[in-house]
């Protein structure tokens, strides 16, 4: 892997701006930040991180993805999007490919890496499991910038690949690890994006039903119900040849308790009224266990529950229904 001489960051939420208040005090980094008063904080006051990380960093700011063609060169892209602007943002990426040797996605779910390596056509795609949540903040000021407020971190976080990207991304977690984001490589991200997928859609779309943080929802009798998609997120994964160790069913229920006051990001969209990830999360556990023979009826149950948030954030916006919702 040679030196980084640029990178791009697909993305200002949340995520992405963490990440990039994080690279560009070590690497010239760009920001794709598509809404105007968000690429206008972080140009004219850079980006803050605070809590369980924390970092400043003034990137580069461009309106859209394709943009970054007239920025030259960039060595790695960072697609830090919600899941569900995947297509988007690959459609508007594969043209200029030649320029961009690997991509990397900055996200959680169980199969948005291999998405992206299907929509792009080329296997230069890495994947991570992120162990942190991250919520923007409002700051007063005329030369305010942006901040981010990591509110939970259990590191390390994992990246991994699959043939010569196993190479890069072995050398890339290095790189970031140095960075100050505690980064680990691992030659099985396919199990560690399961035991994060799981983990995330036995207790995001339950949150976000109730719109509750994730340890009142232990202490309440939500519990159940968590339990029980959890339960069917481990019996889909193990028929898939996932390994899951004994302990695995405790080992998530134990930092969802402690993470008391975060409130996972899907539940952050159904208040805000936009898309959720529920496609990348439960639907994909419950589309192995109907090719594996194991049911899923609480998932099933609860993927209609969040398709109809889905279904109306769509109608408000004048957008196209979810896959399987009626429009």
């Amino acid at each position: 892997m040679n030196e980084l001489r640029r990178i791009a960051i697909v993305g200002a939420g949340a995520m992405g701006a963490s990440l990039a208040a994080i690279t560009s005090g070590h690497v010239p980094t760009v920001l794709v930040a598509r809404r105007p008063e968000r690429a206008a904080r972080v140009r004219r006051g850079g980006i803050r991180l605070r809590g369980a990380l924390a970092a400043a960093g003034r990137p580069d700011v461009v309106d859209r993805v394709e943009a970054l063609a007239d920025v030259h060169p960039i060595d790695l892209v960072f697609v830090a999007t919600k899941t569900t602007a995947i297509p988007e943002v690959c459609a508007a990426m594969r043209p200029h490919l030649e320029a961009l040797p690997y991509v990397v996605s900055y996200q959680n779910g169980i199969e948005p890496g291999r998405t992206i390596i299907a929509l792009l056509g080329t296997p230069r795609v890495l994947r991570m499991v992120l162990n942190y949540g991250a919520v923007l903040e409002e700051e007063a000021g005329e030369d305010a910038g942006l901040a981010v407020r990591v509110v939970l971190h259990e590191p390390p976080h994992l990246i991994g690949g699959e043939g010569a990207a196993a190479a890069y991304a072995r050398a890339l977690a290095s790189r970031i690890d140095a960075m100050g984001l505690p980064m680990r490589f691992t030659d099985d991200i396919e199990g560690a994006a399961w035991r994060k997928g799981i983990a995330n859609a036995a207790g995001n779309p339950v949150a976000a039903l109730v719109r509750a943080r994730l340890g009142e929802l232990l202490a309440s009798p939500a519990r159940a119900l968590i339990e029980r998609l959890l339960d069917e997120g481990i019996a889909v994964a193990r028929a898939a040849g996932i390994a899951l160790a004994p302990s695995f069913r405790a080992a998530v229920l134990g930092p969802m308790a402690r993470g008391g006051g975060h409130l996972p990001s899907m539940a952050e969209d159904v208040i805000a009224g936009r898309m959720t990830e529920i496609a990348q999360l439960n639907e994909q556990i419950a589309r192995r266990g109907r090719e594996l023979g194991i049911a899923t009826p609480t998932h099933d149950a609860v993927i209609d529950l969040i398709r109809t948030f889905d279904w109306r954030a769509a109608r408000a916006g004048g957008g196209v229904p979810p896959a399987g919702v009626a429009g």
